[in-house]
């Protein structure tokens, strides 16, 4: 598929991974809206281009490309109602869009819905490739009607890629953020046992992913991961060695789910170890294959040359 000069629809476009896709989109001379109940960050955040609708209905033109990538952050901590609302935005969102895809007189030729690594749940060792069976636990099954929330357009014929997204690495918010500041204090180190897989992807390649899934017509599930993953405790030493800190502090399991409850068992201590098959025998090639790589271009002082932040780094 030639996705140059196409009217692209994006739910979660101001969010980390949207803003950035919104940029590169338009950078193609593209046309994009972007979704959003606050549309008034929409062309701070996404580009003074992009038209920003705060409901379905004032979409008035085709649309040829639906990204979806809208929901609340799933880290933290879950209350009864926390997960709720993790649910209801990301099920409901979807539930909504797919009604609105399949009522409209010109149907888009491309559908890219989210859904996340938690789908395989805890699996320890074993090596998850997209063929691979959902795990148990709020996570997966949130992940599984996730994904079951997009059958009713693939019985209506139209194509519909899932991305089961790993951690995104980036300075400007997730995961990364969140551990530097202990990290550059030296009080950084492994969770738990340090023994469980991370799966990871620099941010230039969850946006490269999705341009890539778009532009081949990827109709499967994909597993958004770098070839690489790590364990926790490889994780940390890398980490901090690009520092320049030492890696001394463990984190114990037991004060982790004092602090993060159930989270912390899905989140941070459950084992994943993905592969993204799926991305590499479609011809994906990776900017950052290695964790090395990918956290010596995101911490470097002046950015790298896969930087796409809208803002720039170091703040």
């Amino acid at each position: 598929m030639d996705a140059r000069f196409m009217h692209c629809l994006i739910t979660g476009g101001t969010g980390l991974i949207g803003r950035q896709f919104c940029s590169k989109w338009l950078e193609r001379g593209n046309s994009l809206t972007v979704l959003s109940r606050s549309p008034e960050k929409v062309r701070r955040l996404c580009g003074e281009s992009a038209t920003a609708v705060n409901d379905l209905g004032q979409i008035d033109r085709p649309v040829d490309i639906v990204v979806n990538l809208a929901g609340e952050t799933i880290s933290k901590r879950w209350s009864e109602a926390r997960k709720a609302e993790i649910r209801r935005s990301r099920i409901e969102t979807t539930n909504d869009l797919v009604r609105w895809i399949l009522a409209q007189p010109q149907r888009p030729k491309y559908v890219l819905s989210g859904s996340a690594v938690g789908f395989y749940g805890d699996r320890g060792g074993d090596l998850l490739k997209e063929t691979s069976g959902p795990g148990g636990g709020f996570a997966a099954q949130l992940c599984r009607d996730w994904e079951a929330a997009t059958l009713p357009l693939q019985q209506a014929g139209i194509c519909v890629g899932i991305m089961r997204t790993s951690i995104v690495l980036s300075p400007d918010g997730g995961a990364l953020k969140e551990m530097l500041p202990a990290f550059k204090a030296g009080l950084g180190g492994p969770m738990g046992s340090g023994e469980q897989w991370m799966s990871w992807i620099h941010e230039a390649d969850i946006v490269g992913l999705i341009l890539h899934a778009i532009d081949r017509h990827l109709c499967v599930p994909f597993n958004a991961c770098a070839p690489e993953p790590v364990t926790n405790s490889s994780f940390s030493r890398l980490l901090a060695k690009q520092l320049h800190r030492p890696c001394l502090l463990r984190t114990p399991e037991w004060l982790l789910k004092i602090l993060f409850g159930e989270m912390a068992e899905e989140l941070l201590l459950a084992s994943q170890r993905m592969e993204p098959r799926t991305a590499l025998d479609s011809g994906y090639s990776f900017q950052y294959p290695t964790l090395e790589k990918a956290l010596a271009d995101l911490l470097a002082p002046q950015g790298g040359a896969g930087n796409t932040h809208v803002s720039p780094r170091g703040h």
